[in-house]
């Protein structure tokens, strides 16, 4: 959410120094391409920027704005695991476990943070759930819970504490990689 203000301000920025040279007709230079070119791009740039700052800091502002049950995407208990909207799922239930690890390869990543945790989890289990966010994924019901825009720093471990809790169980846990731009 940082990141989107940052670049909301700096679209903000370089948007009304665009639309300050197109009102003003300035720079008045001999070709008219020229002064399309000097007037519009710093426009357009400034228009893409607001764009990506406003659709940033509004996912933002979701994701701060979830409270109660939807605040926790992931609870480990003795009895199971809560997942999102308190929905529970016994560990009885639990088939299989796929680590997905949310990479970004690409020269230019927008909206990516290396720093970020960058990871999910596919929980499998034996049987369709009453729970919203339980698909059907390769056949089997699975719940998919998104760990991705936690700091790596601080919840690395806590990750892999919770992949020792499948293996103590016997759980198998298989890991992906797979390529993600946002």
């Amino acid at each position: 959410m940082e990141q989107s203000i940052s670049v909301l301000l700096l679209g903000g920025i370089i948007f009304l120094l665009g639309l300050y040279l197109i009102a003003n007709d300035l720079p008045a230079t001999s070709s008219y391409l020229a002064q399309i070119v000097s007037q519009g791009i710093p426009a357009a740039v400034g228009g893409i920027l607001l764009i990506f700052g406003v659709v940033g800091l509004s996912t933002g502002l979701v994701g701060a704005s979830r409270k109660g049950n939807e605040s926790i995407d992931l609870k480990v208990k003795p009895s199971g695991i809560t997942v999102r909207g308190g929905h529970k799922i016994s560990w009885d239930s639990v088939v299989s476990v796929t680590s997905v690890h949310h990479a970004n390869d690409a020269k230019v990543r927008v909206l990516w943070d290396r720093a970020d945790l960058n990871y999910s989890l596919d929980i499998y289990v034996d049987e369709s759930l009453d729970i919203p966010r339980c698909k059907m994924k390769n056949g089997r019901p699975c719940v998919r819970i998104f760990l991705r825009h936690y700091p790596a720093v601080e919840y690395m471990r806590l990750y892999e504490s919770i992949l020792d809790q499948f293996e103590r169980r016997d759980i198998p846990v298989v890991t992906e990689r797979t390529q993600t731009q946002f």
